[in-house]
Formats: structure tokens, sequence, C-alpha cells
């Protein structure tokens, strides 16, 4: 019988997946009987979790073609859902992520477990899809709890949820020890997260391309994949920078590139609180972040935990890392003082939380 049952549609790439895997991955270290329960069958997980973890896979997450199709897959992952939740035992049920929220909520209803909710991004910014998009209006009233890593997306919550029910999260920064040490051949902006439209990295892009004759010693380097790779390698060569662009592919572990860059930049679109924001905080990197959402607001502030520039303003990315690279000293204290804004991140400060949100009992 489990203590607490998680639900999420994949372990592939992404910040709630490492999120989640850290968080079940501690409690089981702990003695909390954990069950993870997923869509996406284990062969394509990214992350990996303790085997002392139960893992159910339900493995139903194939394209549907035509609107009736969709419907009939969704009631059958219901159904999948509700018999993976009743088989753990758990009392308490935490769904991840927009979608399998919602599944989550609907497989519950009737059953005696106290239902969760993790949002992981600012709904007013992130769209899931006009029909989902209704469903998160209609369905998310209907947990428990409701929880947000940011203050910004749980006031855009509150639109819809009742006040009581709402609650806001740290993330959970586990920092792995050192390993072989990593350095780069020369001074390194580090990007990290997945090539979607949503991190701005084409903005990132165009203000590097501004300032490379200016700083002939430094590179760009991306840790990261997906949809949009192909787009923004062909924008490198479009503004003839191949040579001063690193592609480094998604890691598990992206922390010995924290620790061997100069500085982190993430100008996204929008937000909710991007772990990999606050994992280069952790490693005392000075931090250049857009204005676009409030997640990221809440832990850089411009000047003192390190710089915030108007979102999709090439021009204003570029002289904010320009400005960095020319001063050292700057760089040295603005990265101190983000690795002290993010240790409540810290599991022995983060996972308490949780627990009494979440209501676990021990």
């Amino acid at each position: 019988m489990s203590d607490v049952a998680l639900v999420i549609s994949d372990l592939g790439r992404g910040g709630t997946q490492r999120l989640l895997t850290n968080l079940a991955n501690l409690w089981s270290q702990s003695g909390v009987e954990v069950s993870v329960i997923t869509l996406q069958r284990r062969d394509q997980d990214f992350f990996q979790l303790s085997p002392s973890v139960q893992r159910i896979e339900i493995g139903n997450v194939s394209e549907s073609k035509s609107i009736f199709s969709a419907v009939q897959r969704n009631f059958s992952r219901i159904r999948a859902i509700r018999e993976a939740v009743r088989s753990t035992g758990a009392p308490v049920v935490v769904g991840f992520i927009g979608a399998t929220n919602i599944l989550t909520i609907a497989a519950c209803i009737g059953l005696k477990v106290r239902v969760v909710i993790s949002e992981r991004n600012d709904p007013r910014a992130q769209s899931i899809g006009r029909i989902w998009d209704f469903l998160r209006w209609a369905f998310y009233r209907f947990a428990d709890v409701v929880t947000a890593n940011s203050h910004g997306a749980v006031n855009s919550l509150a639109r819809y949820v009742p006040k009581r029910k709402l609650a806001y999260v740290p993330n959970i920064l586990v920092i792995p020890p050192e390993s072989e040490p990593f350095s780069f051949a020369c001074p390194t902006i580090l990007a990290v997260g997945c090539f979607h439209r949503q991190k701005a990295f084409d903005v990132l892009l165009e203000s590097f391309a501004m300032i490379c004759a200016q700083i002939t010693d430094w590179q760009l380097a991306f840790v990261g994949d997906g949809p949009e790779k192909e787009t923004l390698r062909e924008q490198v060569r479009r503004l003839g920078i191949d040579e001063r662009v690193q592609w480094l592919g998604a890691k598990e572990d992206p922390f010995p590139y924290y620790r061997a860059a100069e500085i982190f930049a993430l100008p996204s679109r929008y937000e909710g609180t991007p772990n990999v924001l606050l994992e280069a905080m952790a490693c005392g990197l000075p931090v250049v972040v857009s204005d676009g959402s409030p997640g990221p607001l809440e832990w850089v502030e411009d000047g003192i935990s390190g710089k915030v520039v108007p979102v999709e303003n090439a021009q204003a990315l570029a002289d904010a890392l320009l400005d960095l690279i020319r001063a050292p000293a700057v760089r040295k204290q603005l990265g101190q003082a983000a690795k002290s804004r993010v240790a409540e991140c810290a599991p022995e400060n983060a996972v308490p939380v949780w627990e009494c949100v979440i209501g676990l009992s021990r």
C-alpha cells in the first residue's frame, strides 16, 4: 500500500519530470511508500526513479485521429488511471501537468482519496489547447488542493479555483555532487531547456549575434533538445555565428555545464518557475531573465540577484549580456546573491512544505 501516488504523462525530458523524479526518490529514501503512474512506458524515460518506487505504466499515449477517437481514448485513460490509483491504495494522489491533471481529477471522482493538482506553468500565459483550457477551468475547482510553483500562477488560478484550495509550493533542487570536472574551451553563456518557442532562444541568438564582434573570446552553448532544434540551427547559420555556438544535446545531469559556464540566460516568453533557472542560481551563476512572466521575477531581482530585461527585446538582452561580460566582479556578486536566494528550494526546506500542503502523513 502506497502513501502517495504521483500521476504524470511521462518521465521524458522536462522540468516537471525532473521535479517529480526528485520528489519521488527523496520520499522513497526517507521511508515513504511512493507509486508513480505514467501514461508513457518506461522505455521512453529520460529520468530514472529509485528501484524502491513502484511504477505503474498505462501506455495509452498515441495521438487520436478524430474528435470521436480522442474522446474515446481519454475515457479509456481515465478508467486506466482510476484502476491504477485503486491498485496503489494511496490516500493522496498528486497530478502533474495540464491535461494529465484533468484526467486525474476525473479518474478520482468517487474514490476516497485526496486529490492534489500541481500546475507547473502560468495558466494565464500557457494554453494547453482550447478544449483542455476549458476543461482546466471546469475541473480544477474539484481538486482538494491546487498548487503552483509561483505566486503569480496562484493568482492566475484564483480566477476559477476557490482561494481556500490554492497553495504555493517551491520547486525542489537536488544538486548532485561534482563528478568528473568539465570545462568549456572559452568563457561561455549557457542556455538550458527545451527548444520551444516558449524559451525565446531565437531572441537569445539574435542578441548574441549583435555582440559577437565585441566579445571574440566568448561562446554561447545550449543544453537541450526539442521541436525547434533545426529552426534554431538554421538561424545560427543565417546569422553567421556557427563557430561561436555549441550544441551539447539534452543531459540528465546539466550541473557540470552550470559549474563551467560564466553566465546563464533564459529570456522566455512565458514561464512558471523553471527548474533550470533555480539550478543555475544554486550553482552561483549570474542569470539574465525576461519579464515575460511573474514566476522568474519572484527569484530574480534586477541588479540584486540577476538581470531582468524586457521580453522579446533582443537589444536589451544583448546589452545586459555585454554588461556582465565586461564586469567579472558584478558577475560574482550577482552569482553569490542568486545562490543565497534559492536556498528555500533545498530538499530540507522544500520537501516539508510539499508534505504539509498535500497532506502527506508519515
